[in-house]
This record gives structure tokens, sequence and C-alpha cells, in this order.
């Protein structure tokens, strides 16, 4: 049979046998070698690896503040727009100074890369700025100084200054960093919906690992010698290669569960569908009992019109805490 010609997206940036680390005195110090990398249009890469592995070097690398030890970063686009500025933007965790301008101005700062010398905005540098605030979602706090905001809020505006930059690239390092879970699943949404639908290639560096499974298109996952292992997260998954890597200790990546102990002794017959057989059989584990099929203690769970019941030997249980009282009995 023919193999099918698969049209793959733009290349938005490439690099080529890249070595990335620093110079101290006349030694170099390298993190990374012999990278191969792409990122596509439209798509959401997440670029994970152990603390002090060299996220954060190899973004400031990509994006033009670092040179290379060797090896080269390309981005296609560059004979179009020649000016780094209009091909890439960056979202670091440098904290902000001036933090006296509201987000409306922040957000501005955007536009500098394609203002003349006398800084004038047109129709068009405003409709860009609006255009990135109402993507990320803050228009009410436009006005608002930065001083003002929580982090999640400036991390929002952060994304959004790099959006009216207007580039074809986005790299973010850590973006979630030191933010509640809510505003780490929203920021993660937003990236990967600005991917597929502005056709903008994002790379974020991240240690959020549940949400770079659920939300990435491709992960680089930094290798024990000094390599990058790259493709999509189900794959990395299933091949061993986040448990080589991060040597996961109690916890199962494949099922995504912690791993429990059946101190009790004790088997149980579940029985029943949907989150609420996930969540009680979570709940069994985790205080000892272990799941077999053909144990002679059932459990069943089920619903009592909008009520949800636990039934064991004959009596009826309605929330999981009685459940697990009278079993532990």
């Amino acid at each position: 049979m023919k193999p099918l010609d698969v049209q793959l997206p733009l290349e938005l940036l490439r690099t080529d046998s890249l070595a990335i680390g620093y110079k101290t005195g006349g030694a170099q110090n390298s993190l990374l070698e012999n990278l191969n990398l792409v990122v596509r249009q439209g798509e959401l890469v997440c670029f994970m690896g152990p603390n002090g592995i060299g996220k954060s070097t190899l973004i400031r690398t990509l994006a033009g503040l670092q040179p290379p030890l060797s090896g080269r970063v390309v981005t296609p686009q560059q004979d179009l727009k020649p000016e780094l500025s209009k091909r890439i933007s960056l979202v670091l965790t440098d904290r902000i100074t001036a933090v006296n301008m509201t987000v409306q101005e922040l957000v501005t700062y955007g536009r500098y890369p394609y203002l003349d010398w006398n800084l004038k905005l047109t129709a068009e540098d405003n409709n860009i700025i609006q255009k990135a605030i109402a993507q990320t979602r803050i228009e009410n706090l436009a006005q608002k100084k930065l001083y003002e905001l929580s982090d999640g809020q400036m991390q929002m505006a952060m994304i959004a200054r790099a959006l009216a930059q207007d580039t074809p690239l986005l790299l973010l390092d850590e973006p979630t960093a030191h933010l509640d879970q809510n505003n780490r699943v929203e920021i993660m949404n937003l990236l990967r919906n600005l991917a597929h639908h502005s056709d903008k290639g994002i790379l974020v560096a991240t240690h959020e690992l549940d949400l770079a499974l659920q939300t990435a298109d491709t992960i680089w996952l930094t290798g024990k010698n000094k390599n990058m292992l790259t493709g999509i997260p189900e794959d990395l998954v299933l091949n061993g290669s986040f448990d080589d890597i991060f040597q996961f200790k109690g916890f199962d990546l494949k099922t995504g569960k912690v791993f429990h102990e059946a101190w009790r002794g004790i088997s149980i017959t579940l029985i029943g569908e949907g989150y609420e057989y996930l969540w009680t059989k979570n709940a069994l584990e985790r205080n000892g009992f272990s799941i077999d099929m053909k144990a002679n203690f059932v459990v069943q769970v089920s619903h009592d019109g909008n009520q949800l019941i636990w039934e064991f030997q004959g009596q009826v249980y309605h929330s999981l805490q009685q459940l697990l009282v009278a079993l532990s009995s």
C-alpha cells in the first residue's frame, strides 16, 4: 500500500545541531547538545525536564537572548521579517519593576517594534491591542495598575503583551509558576486555544506534568545524555520515557494514580460506572482495600433519583465517608 502523503504544518522554528549552555572562563558548560527540534504553526509544544536541566537557557537561546555554544536556530520567516522582535515574542519569569503602569499600557508595549520614531499608535495598532486584551479575557483589568494584580492576572497581562506583539512564535518560560490550580488550567487552556485557532507556534517550558500531558500537541523531554526526546504525550508515557527521566516514586504515570498499599488485606468487588465508580475506587484503595471482581464483599454505587448512594451488605450509605466507616468496622 502506498504511504499517505502527509502535508505537515509550516515550520516556524528549527534548530540544527544546537548546543546550549554557558562559557565560564575558557571552558564550556554544555547543558543540552545536538538538538534538532521543530516548532510548527498551530502547535503547542511543552518543554519538560528535571529542575536545573536547562529549560530557561534553551528558551533564552531560542529567543536570541543568549548565544548557542554551537549549532544554530532558524526561523524561516526571517526573510520576511528581519527583526527578531517581529518573529518571536517572549514571556519570561522576570518581575516587572514599573508597577505603576496600567495593564493597557503594558499590553501597548507589544506594539513598539512596529512604531516609527514618533511612537504614535495607528488604528491597526489599537485594534491589535484590544484584540490581545480580549483574547486573554482581561478587559476588566485594562485600567488597573500592575501592583493591583494577582499573580494570575499579571501572567495574563504578560501574555496579552506578547500577543499584541503579533508574532508567529510565542515562547514562555514557566508561565504557571506560583499560580493556583485554577489559574494554571486557565493559562494552559488559553495557550492551547491560541495555538490551534490563531495558527501560532507556542513553546512553553513547564514543570506542570499533568497539564502538559492533557494540553500539549508535542512534548520535548530532556534525556539523560544531554539530548532531547520528542513526541506526542501519549507515546512518551507508553514507551516509558517519562518514567525513565523523572524516576517517579510511588506514582504510576500510565494510570495517573499514586500507588496505594492494600494494607487491610481485604478485597472488594466494586460495581458501578462513570466518575462515581472511579472516585469510589480511589477512596477504597486510598484506605487500604484492594479491588477484585471475584471478592466476596460487594459494594455497589448507583443513583436513587438525584441522590448518589452506596450499598453494602444490605445497607444503604449516602456518602463515601459513611461507607468507609462501615467497611473499616
